[in-house]
């Protein structure tokens, strides 16, 4: 941005077309990659515009992890994106998925499929005849980096024997439940189960399940 003073930058940044937006939602490339691809004779850009099917990690803030996840929305309106299996629940027990800033990730397998991005390889890698056996081995080697790289992400089936085991005993001994060690999703849920109001803080609801097991 052009001017020192902050109320012109925030004017500028609320303001910006949304070709403008496009360029500053952009996130790093693994550094692995890079430097593996570029043994093999490729080169990418530094940090790219975040696209919907990208395969990514969060390095930064709440949801930092070392698996990898899907892009499945950018919002270049307010500037988030928004991944698979990264959620939160509203008061009333519904579950959203939760923004991010593209800053906040690092892309790990990047979504090829749209032709104006591959320009970009065309752009810096002039000497490559992108052929499509070329792309097969480029993209396969990819997925290659990701899977010796990234741990694999828990699925949801490993956690619902747990739980189901956490609502069996409620259910057989009410009294022996203590609901301190139980997380809000888990008691609003046990909540909803007996007809309850969902809605407080924690301290609330389980001052709610304790009167209704007595």
């Amino acid at each position: 941005m052009s001017s020192k003073q902050p109320r012109k930058q925030r004017l500028a940044r609320y303001t910006a077309p949304y070709h403008r937006r496009h360029r500053e939602m952009s996130s790093p490339i693994d550094k692995g990659l890079r430097e593996r691809q570029l043994s093999r004779g490729f080169m990418y850009p530094r940090a790219m515009p975040v696209k919907k099917g990208d395969r990514v990690m969060i390095v930064r803030g709440e949801g930092k992890s070392k698996s990898a996840t899907a892009v499945s929305l950018v919002d270049r309106k307010a500037r988030k994106v928004y991944v698979e299996g990264f959620t939160y629940f509203k008061s009333d027990g519904t579950e959203l998925q939760r923004p991010i800033d593209a800053s906040n990730l690092v892309i790990i397998n990047p979504d090829w499929s749209d032709i104006r991005r591959r320009k970009i390889l065309n752009r810096i890698n002039e000497s490559v005849d992108w052929t499509d056996e070329v792309i097969s081995e480029f993209e396969a080697a990819e997925d290659e980096y990701e899977a010796e790289t990234v741990e694999p992400a828990e699925t949801k089936d490993e956690e619902v024997p747990e739980k189901e085991e956490k609502e069996t005993a409620a259910e057989e001994n009410p009294e022996d439940v203590d609901y301190s060690k139980m997380t809000v999703s888990e008691l609003k849920e046990m909540l909803k189960e007996k007809g309850l109001p969902v809605s407080g803080k924690k301290a609330e609801l389980i001052e709610r399940l304790e009167g209704d097991s007595k």
